[in-house]
């Protein structure tokens, strides 16, 4: 049953006004009177009626002026007026609606005709009185909804950020195609100082593919900062994301390890656009295309996490990209393409090829119109070394360290060689020693400079004069992956052991390979200033790092003593 009206009938004549009344009171509804258009508007603003019917020819103020004058006090909201009027000319119907009116009667008034009215309009303030519900309750779930997703926005954004500044060899753009972005650039460095950085595209759009990132910024951030390698990070990606996500929300990645001291870069390219490093005259010296299906897709047993390795001989910079940025089109629906990609980053201007390749890009087809997520990262590469660890004059830790010795040994054959990551295990038993973080990260150096020149030098027999030859550290590192993938005989024994010496406890790392050693007194009496090429230099930084450093037998074992206070 329809809700009764409360109707407003303005006519300056008593027995039009008597009548109607009586004829609405009969049909279920209340009345408010009013004698002129004056009055009516003061009515209607104390009252707030339902409907009006509204006679045109009154005293004080007529109809027309006075519907004008309610339909400005009621704003948005809709309320039915219906003219009564003697006036039949067309020129008046035209009048009475062009001023607010909504139906038009002509007097005498025909009462079942006006009922009918009164009904139709009552049905359709009816419908527009719940438009209006739905309206308000849309709203409030907008305003809701707008509340939430700032929060996630917010939230999302501290767990990719990490708090971190941005690093100042790495600049970086991500524009979402809407509020949130599938599209992820994490940088981080491992206690030995190497950069990791991460490109990742999560399938789809929105807030349901940045969730989709959420577990492999979480990963690679942990996993970085306790010195795993690439190829573990990305292993543990791809089960990671097999695990929780459907197969469909699969996650496209190219994931770099930058070692500014050695001038390498790692690369891990999984359905990601070809990654190129393009030095500062703007030339590519070389390319990453995609070696490896997205993370997420295989399973552990299919997938593969095998690396490329490239040493820059000039300056440069590594390009990253998703391929929102190739994919996306101009209003004439050309796409940017990777032509155009290519011919910004052989162009020269004062703010750098990453910021030529913005303005490219935006110039072409308006990065704010863009339809996909799109993120460009560039990381420079120069020749002197970037932020490597230097001993300070720093206070010993005021930590207490347990003065009960324990040790901890491990023997690792070819298999483990080829695949297990020592060194992040090995520093997980350190954690009881309740390092610093310039502990942490000094022991971390020490133990991996021992540990890959045991690797490289003494099981493998490489040779680091072979670096500084004519694209020699191309040619050594392609041998140290060949020599490692057909290794099949050789192991490398470490031992840790927490001692203490005249009631000051230190750690020592004892180091055997297999190999026939090298002679170390050249390199341990070397200073570290004149140490200006890669071979040699790691060496004489782990003697400035330790209270002791010793090679012993014909040169394939090595004792490090590290004062812990």
């Amino acid at each position: 049953m329809d809700k009764p009206l409360n109707i407003l009938v303005v006519d300056d004549t008593e027995p039009n006004l008597a009548l109607i009344s009586a004829f609405i009171s009969k049909l279920g509804h209340t009345t408010i009177l009013a004698r002129n258009g004056q009055e009516a508007v003061d009515l209607y603003r104390d009252a707030a009626p339902d409907m009006v019917l509204m006679d045109v020819m009154m005293p004080v103020m007529d109809g027309y002026q006075a519907t004008a004058e309610i339909r400005k006090l009621a704003g948005s909201k809709w309320v039915p007026v219906i003219f009564l009027s003697a006036k039949a000319q067309d020129s008046d119907l035209v009048r009475g609606l062009q001023v607010g009116g909504d139906d038009y009667l002509t007097k005498p008034i025909n009462l079942p005709i006006l009922q009918a009215k009164i009904k139709s309009m009552q049905r359709i303030a009816g419908m527009q009185r719940d438009i209006a519900e739905k309206a308000e309750q849309l709203a409030l779930y907008h305003a809701e909804n707008e509340r939430e997703q700032n929060l996630a926005k917010h939230l999302l954004e501290r767990i990719i950020r990490a708090n971190k500044p941005n690093d100042p060899m790495v600049e970086r753009l991500v524009l979402p195609a809407t509020r949130f972005s599938g599209d992820v650039i994490a940088t981080e460095f491992t206690p030995n100082n190497i950069m990791h950085v991460i490109l990742a595209d999560s399938a789809g759009h929105g807030l349901s593919a940045a969730l989709n990132v959420l577990p492999v910024v979480e990963v690679f951030y942990g996993m970085t900062k306790k010195g795993y390698s690439l190829a573990t990070i990305v292993r543990e990606l791809n089960s990671k994301i097999k695990q929780l996500m459907p197969t469909e929300r699969f996650v496209a990645a190219v994931l770099a390890a930058i070692n500014f001291s050695e001038r390498t870069i790692e690369i891990w390219n999984g359905g990601m656009p070809t990654a190129y490093f393009v030095d500062d005259h703007g030339e590519i010296m070389r390319e990453w295309q995609a070696a490896h299906p997205p993370m997420g897709i295989m399973s552990n047993a299919d997938f593969l996490s095998k690396t490329e390795t490239f040493h820059w001989a000039e300056p440069g910079r590594l390009f990253l990209y998703s391929d929102g940025l190739i994919e996306a089109e101009n209003e004439g629906g050309e796409r940017f393409g990777t032509d155009r990609l290519l011919e910004a980053l052989k162009e020269k201007c004062d703010q750098g090829q990453f910021w030529y390749l913005v303005a490219a890009a935006n110039k072409f087809m308006g990065l704010d119109n863009a339809t996909d997520d799109i993120s460009i990262a560039a990381i420079h590469c120069p020749m002197a070394p970037v932020g490597e660890v230097i001993v300070q004059s720093e206070p010993p830790s005021t930590t207490p360290v347990e003065p009960s010795e324990s040790r901890l040994a491990v023997k690792l054959s070819p298999p483990e060689l080829k695949s297990f990551d020592v060194l992040p295990w090995l520093i997980n038993w350190l954690n009881q020693l309740f390092l610093s973080q310039r502990q942490y990260q000094e022991i971390f150096l020490i133990l991996s400079e021992l540990y890959n020149n045991a690797l490289d030098h003494g099981v493998l027999a490489l040779d680091s004069c072979l670096k500084h030859q004519e694209d020699g550290f191309g040619r050594y590192l392609d041998m140290r992956e060949d020599r490692l993938a057909r290794l099949q005989h050789g192991a490398i024994e470490i031992e840790l052991e927490r001692v203490q010496e005249n009631q000051v406890p230190y750690l020592k790392l004892r180091i055997v390979d297999s190999g026939k050693g090298f002679a170390a007194d050249s390199m341990l009496n070397m200073d570290i200033s004149s140490s200006i090429r890669p071979a040699g230099r790691g060496i004489v930084l782990v003697k400035t790092l330790c209270t002791e450093l010793k090679y012993q037998g014909c040169g394939n074992e090595v004792i490090a003593l590290y004062r812990l206070q």
